[in-house]
C-alpha cells in the first residue's frame, strides 16, 4: 500500500483550477485528472500495516499536544520541474506553519519505516506529467487562495485508467489565528 500526507483542495477550487489549466495550458502534457489535485506534505510510500498503524498513533499522539494551526494559502506562481516533466502551480510564499507540519509528518514517516525524503519542501499541485520541455507561460496567470483546515492520508492505487488516490483518514487542524 503506498501512502502520503496531503492537503486536499476544496471542490470548487478543483473545478476552477481544472478550468484555467484547460483554458491556459491545453496540451503541455499528459493531464492530471481534476480528482487527483492536492498538495502533497509527505511522502510515506510503501508501508506493512502495522507500520501505517504505528504512523497514525504517533501522529494522533504528537496532534495531542500541541496541533499546528490551518491557514490560507495563495497559489501563484506557476513552474516546470525538468526532470521529472512536472507543471505544477503553487504558492510563492507558504505560512511557516505549514512547512513544520510537512517537516514533521516527514519525521514521523521515516520513524515508522518510509524512506527519508530529503528534497525541500515545495507545495504544489501536479498539473501535467510527462511533459517534454517546459510549457509556454499562461495567459493569464493564477491567482487562487484557499483555507486549509485539515491533512488527510492518502493511499495511491494503480488501476486499468491510471492511478487515483484514496483518503484513509483524515486530521483537524487547529483554528487559524486562535
Amino acid at each position: 500500500m503506498r501512502t502520503f500526507f496531503a492537503l486536499e483542495l476544496p471542490a470548487g477550487l478543483i473545478l476552477q483550477l481544472a478550468d484555467w489549466r484547460d483554458r491556459q495550458l491545453a496540451g503541455c502534457g499528459r493531464a492530471v485528472p481534476p480528482a487527483n489535485f492536492h498538495i502533497t506534505l509527505a511522502f510515506t510510500g510503501s508501508l506493512s500495516s502495522g507500520a501505517l498503524e504505528r504512523l497514525q498513533l504517533a501522529v494522533d499522539s504528537w496532534l495531542a499536544g500541541d496541533p499546528p494551526r490551518g491557514d490560507e494559502l495563495l497559489l501563484d506562481r506557476i513552474g516546470y520541474w525538468p526532470r521529472p516533466g512536472i507543471y505544477w502551480l503553487g504558492p510563492g510564499t507558504w505560512p511557516d506553519s505549514l512547512a513544520r507540519l510537512a517537516g514533521k509528518l516527514r519525521q514521523l514517516g521515516s520513524a515508522a519505516g518510509a524512506p527519508r525524503d530529503r528534497n525541500p519542501f515545495a507545495p504544489h499541485v501536479t498539473l501535467f506529467r510527462n511533459c517534454e520541455g517546459a510549457p509556454p507561460a499562461p495567459a493569464r496567470l493564477p491567482v487562487f487562495s484557499f483555507h486549509y483546515s485539515h491533512f488527510t492520508l492518502f493511499e495511491s492505487r494503480q488501476g486499468k485508467s491510471g492511478v487515483t488516490y484514496h483518503p484513509l483518514r483524515q486530521w483537524e487542524l487547529a483554528p487559524a489565528g486562535g
